[in-house]
Formats: C-alpha cells, sequence, structure tokens
C-alpha cells in the first residue's frame, strides 16, 4: 500500500452484525485490533478503507482492512500469524459482531508503478478473480502480469496496481471457505473509486482474461479516522 513494496498482502474484508455499532467497530478495529494483529510482526502497516456503495453490494462487507507481510515466505508467514489468530480468539479479543464477507493472503506476483502519481491511497479498486472452470491458473496469472497491469497502468489514474496470488498455506482453509486465487489490487491517490472503477471498464474491457471469472469488484475509499 501506498506505494511500498511488500512480499504479500493480507485483505480482510468484513461487516458488524448491527448498523448502530459501525462506528463504535471502525474505533475497535482501528485502536485495539489492529495492534493486535500487527503485534507479532508477521503482518505490519494496517490500513483501513470503506466501502464506496451504501450499503455494500450482496457478498461485500463496510470495512476493508490491509495488512502488509515483507517473510520473503508468505506462506510461512501465514502458519505463523495462525497461531496468533488462535491465542487472539481464545482471549474473546475479537469483535463479537464481526461479520466475514472476504478475506485472502495474496503473495505478490507482479506490480507496477505509475511514477507521476502520489503514492498515497486515497481509493482501491479490489478484483478477486478466480479461473474459470478448467482452465489453468498459469493462463490466468499470465494475461493479468503481461496485458492486465500495462494497461491499467497506462490510464495514468493508479499509482500502483499489482497482482497477488493466495498463499499455498493451508492455515486458515478451515475458518474461512472458499477464497479467490487471484487479487487484482488498483491504488490511487485519486478519492474516487466509483469514477476509478467506470474509467477501467470503459478503457480496460479485457482487463480480467477470458480465462477467469470475477467474483467480486469493490470499490473502496480510505476511511476517516475514527474517534
Amino acid at each position: 500500500m501506498d506505494g511500498r513494496r511488500p512480499t504479500g498482502v493480507m485483505y480482510v474484508n468484513t461487516h458488524v452484525d448491527d448498523p448502530n455499532k459501525e462506528i463504535e467497530y471502525d474505533a475497535w478495529y482501528r485502536n485495539v485490533h489492529f495492534p493486535d494483529v500487527t503485534e507479532p510482526g508477521m503482518f505490519v502497516n494496517a490500513t483501513m478503507f470503506h466501502n464506496a456503495n451504501v450499503p455494500p453490494a450482496t457478498g461485500e462487507g463496510k470495512f476493508l482492512a490491509f495488512y502488509e507481510t515483507y517473510w520473503e515466505d508468505v506462506g510461512a508467514a501465514t502458519d505463523a500469524f495462525r497461531g496468533w489468530v488462535d491465542v487472539l480468539g481464545r482471549e474473546s479479543r475479537i469483535h463479537a459482531g464481526t461479520l466475514g464477507a472476504s478475506f485472502g493472503i495474496y503473495a505478490n506476483v507482479a506490480r507496477r508503478f505509475a511514477t507521476e502519481r502520489r503514492r498515497f491511497s486515497q481509493s482501491v479498486n479490489a478484483f478477486l478473480i478466480d479461473p474459470r472452470e478448467g482452465a489453468p491458473a498459469d493462463d490466468v496469472r499470465r494475461h493479468l502480469v503481461e496485458h492486465t497491469l500495462a494497461a491499467v497502468a497506462g490510464i495514468g489514474l493508479h499509482h500502483s496496481v499489482s497482482v497477488g496470488e493466495l498463499t499455498t498455506s493451508q492455515a486458515f482453509a478451515d475458518a474461512t471457505g472458499e477464497q479467490a486465487r487471484f487479487l487484482l489490487l488498483l491504488e490511487s491517490d485519486i478519492g474516487d473509486p466509483r469514477a476509478l472503477a467506470t474509467s477501467v471498464e470503459a478503457k480496460v474491457p479485457d482487463a480480467v482474461p477470458d480465462t477467469a471469472e470475477l467474483r467480486i469488484a469493490s470499490n473502496f475509499f480510505r476511511g476517516p479516522v475514527a474517534a
């Protein structure tokens, strides 16, 4: 995020079980959960974004948290982190109203920067992508890296465009359900993620290859700091 070069990111999209708790949940997330998650050092640089759709679309949550890892082996970081999550659960340090939407830990495959843009992420366009049934994941990865990154970066509206692939670690397989194979992440210093998404759709119609299916396309803006 923000122009850094992590080896992987943890993508956590959640909601809370009562709309009246959203302000409380946001404050808890930033002031309690972020320090808890980053304490052991596997994942750091916690960042919060809010969904640009109100209410969020089906399958999405309002709150999107990113965490970065700089471990060379992202799978090993994931394995180590699972033990810490178990500790947080046993000690009841997870907000009781948390509702999960999407989760994944993605190792960086490729990244492009637009050097003329300010590397601060006001907006994020996030695409969760899976290979179609019978389509090789290698083909999808190759298209995203060789075509999509350059095409999106060429629009000139995003400072960073990256492709992440789900870590092979099975540490969270029993807790998260099915996860998307690829994360296409577009970061911009422009604060209107929906307008950015429209530009991508108009100018890069094949951003997602025919060999893949788009599970979720989400648009988030950098959430204000909670009280």
